[in-house]
């Protein structure tokens, strides 16, 4: 299913953007709680002194700066959609694409992350660290952040991961348990997990 959707997207997207809509509708009507349940489960994260919460409205020009000052090696592995403007506030008008952020004490966007969410009650994963702010343990934060919405909201968490991408896939087995995985294409893999037993 994983290989079909990531090969559909990007061999279609024009129809994919038109099945994100339609899976917002859907998404919306039947998990009405999941701002709810992400603002109590981010309001409680607290790493390196940073605050976790959802994207306002006013934050995607902020966003936007974050996505495009990353150099390429931070940007790597992480292009799950376009960076312009117009993409992201159609991602964030859609009640499925949860985004959120990581701010630093000074107020400067230092994460991105988001899940992905499909009406027939799957959610994947996605992240990106300011390159100074990683190894700080904010990546396994926010892998345990999504970990605990999805199992809030009553949805399975998956991600694709690229082999090569060493620090995200351990910073995923610290912050998730991990049930399984397996082989993508272009050396990715699919992982699927949960919330950390307590």
């Amino acid at each position: 299913m994983i290989r079909f959707l990531v090969s559909f997207k990007r061999r279609f997207p024009w129809v994919w953007n038109r099945i994100e809509e339609l899976n917002g509708v859907l998404f919306r009507l039947r998990y009405r709680n999941m701002d709810r349940i992400a603002g109590d489960v981010l309001g409680h994260v607290l790493v390196a002194s940073c605050r976790f919460s959802l994207l306002k409205k006013e934050d995607l020009e902020v966003l936007e700066a974050l996505l495009v000052r990353q150099g390429e090696n931070n940007l790597k592995w992480f292009h799950p959609h376009a960076f312009d403007r117009k993409t992201l506030e159609r991602l964030y008008r859609n009640p499925a694409f949860l985004m959120m952020t990581v701010t630093a004490p000074d107020g400067a966007m230092v994460g991105y992350f988001f899940l992905r969410s499909f009406f027939i009650g799957r959610a994947f994963a996605g992240l990106l660290v300011d390159q100074p702010w990683q190894n700080q343990g904010i990546g396994t934060a926010i892998w345990a952040a999504c970990a605990d919405i999805c199992h809030q909201a009553g949805l399975k968490m998956q991600a694709t991961i690229s082999t090569e991408n060493k620090p995200s896939m351990i910073s995923c087995q610290k912050g998730t348990e991990v049930l399984g995985s397996r082989a993508l294409e272009d050396d990715y893999i699919a992982v699927k997990c949960r919330q950390r037993p307590s």
